[in-house]
């Protein structure tokens, strides 16, 4: 857990700095470097060495590798998401959008195939003796794959066009706090907050609720990457369906369903790993997985990318996008006493306190959505915040 928190501690870092390098060398370029550095670090963490072998330095050692990872993926988002979308065809921007951030949920069913399938290869004490170094190793074949494919492509023509016209900034990052790029990012802020809200009452509590029901760590590994398929899936669509409905309606909507069934939906989660259906496992995991991510996976990247203007797009997007982990990181701290006043619903388990926070979240994401402005349609190459 102090791991992630390193990592997510660093995002912010990564996204003002590699968000700027976005705005003023190119998108491609930044994301060459991001990509390096996020495979080469994965590759270092199954290298570091053990408790037995040099005490306390061991922990240290894996937080600061663990830093500098979150700050390069934090870069990746920042020059990514605008690279992505400015390259997108207007009419179908949302779809592009949905497949995007969806990759992020096929990164989280994979991984939990991957764990699944090294635990029933290795066994329980070997994941933990050592085995757990080889599952970082795999970091090592996306990041290849994926820097011979920015290698290839040359940068967007939106980020070209205003280099062209004189139109980039000497420090992209400092504008977006100047109105009205400012109350663009204040708005940003708030909704990302309430997205991650949405985000980690599945990824911060799905396997938890599966562990405490008593269903082996090797098979709640396999229904998280269900249900990261499901939530991948959920983005595409989503993402495709605000083409039609607009970027604010598909919002408001997901932020009221999901804080509609949160109860009934992550009740499901638990109530399948405590009488091990398979049907109701993968009901679950489809609830789960749907309801925390359709929103975020399908409007991250098109929303925040029709927000800011060309030229300090990869500022914005980055450093907005991370913005929203401020309050929300610190997650596990506030749910210590929630589990208290949840204990008579939960029975031992977290399955209500995950819920609670995906109704926060949908409060807090679509009172964000419903004050800020539709942006659908809007020329990327001439945004006016506000």
């Amino acid at each position: 857990m102090l791991g992630y928190a390193f990592t997510m501690i660093a995002r912010p870092v990564g996204s003002a700095l590699f968000g700027n390098f976005a705005d003023r060398i190119g998108r491609r370029d930044t994301l060459m470097i991001t990509i390096l550095g996020y495979g080469i670090m994965s590759a270092v963490t199954a290298a570091i060495p053990t408790y037995a072998q040099v005490g306390w330095a061991a922990f240290w050692i894996y937080a600061v590798i663990r830093f500098i990872l979150g700050v390069f993926v934090g870069g990746e988002y920042a020059a990514g998401h605008p690279f992505a979308m400015e390259f997108s065809a207007p009419r179908w921007r949302g779809l592009v959008s949905g497949i995007v951030q969806g990759g992020f949920s096929w990164g989280v069913a994979l991984g939990g195939f991957v764990v699944s399938a090294f635990t029933a290869v290795f066994g329980i004490k070997a994941m933990y003796a050592y085995a757990w170094r080889y599952i970082f190793l795999t970091g090592l074949i996306p990041a290849v794959v994926a820097f011979m494919i920015r290698y290839t492509m040359p940068d967007t023509p939106v980020f070209e066009e205003a280099k062209e016209k004189g139109q980039l900034e000497r420090v992209p990052f400092f504008s977006i706090f100047k109105p009205p790029a400012l109350w663009t990012f204040l708005q940003v802020l708030v909704f990302m907050t309430g997205l991650f809200f949405s985000s980690y009452s599945m990824f911060d509590f799905a396997t938890g609720i599966y562990a405490r029901a008593g269903l082996p760590e090797g098979l709640a590994s396999f229904y998280y990457g269900i249900m990261g398929v499901f939530a991948a899936i959920a983005a595409t669509l989503w993402g495709l369906a605000s083409d039609f409905i607009g970027r604010k309606n598909a919002l408001v909507i997901a932020a009221i369903v999901s804080a509609v069934l949160a109860v009934p939906a992550y009740y499901v989660v638990y109530y399948s790993a405590v009488v091990r259906s398979v049907p109701l496992l993968v009901l679950g995991a489809f609830l789960m997985g749907w309801l925390s991510q359709w929103s975020w996976g399908g409007l991250v990247p098109v929303y925040l990318s029709e927000r800011f203007a060309t030229q300090r797009r990869g500022s914005g997007v980055g450093f907005g996008y991370s913005s929203g982990i401020f309050i929300s990181a610190w997650m596990p701290l506030y749910s210590i006493p929630l589990y208290g006043v949840f204990k008579p619903i939960e029975d031992g388990n977290i399955w209500f306190t995950a819920a609670f926070w995906l109704i926060l979240a949908g409060v807090v994401y679509g009172i964000a959505a419903a004050i800020g402005p539709e942006t659908i349609g809007i020329d990327l190459r001439i945004v006016k915040e506000k």
